[in-house]
């Protein structure tokens, strides 16, 4: 499977990455979740940046993903028989 984001501000690209992840897992939804995992891990460090920067007032960021199921883990950080195999540095959205 393969991972994607970009991040844009005021309409321009700022940072993208696509990268085959290294990973083989089943459920598309721990797919998304990974990729989540890791964009958010590039938002944080982005917004740090920018306010080291004193680029200008911060909004929050959106992330946006299209996997309900990936969505929903995100949500609803509760550990069951269908999410326990999902590596722990992956629960920090």
């Amino acid at each position: 499977s393969t991972s994607r984001y970009c991040v844009l501000i005021g309409g321009n690209c700022i940072s993208w990455k696509s990268k085959k992840q290294n990973v083989v897992t089943r459920p598309s939804a721990e797919v998304e979740y990974k990729a989540m995992a890791i964009t958010t891990c590039e938002l944080v460090w982005l917004k740090q940046l920018l306010n080291e920067l004193q680029f200008c007032k911060i909004e929050p960021m959106n992330l946006i993903c299209d996997n309900q199921a990936a969505l929903h883990i995100a949500s609803n950080p509760v550990f069951h028989k269908q999410t326990k195999h999902i590596e722990i540095n992956c629960h920090f959205i």
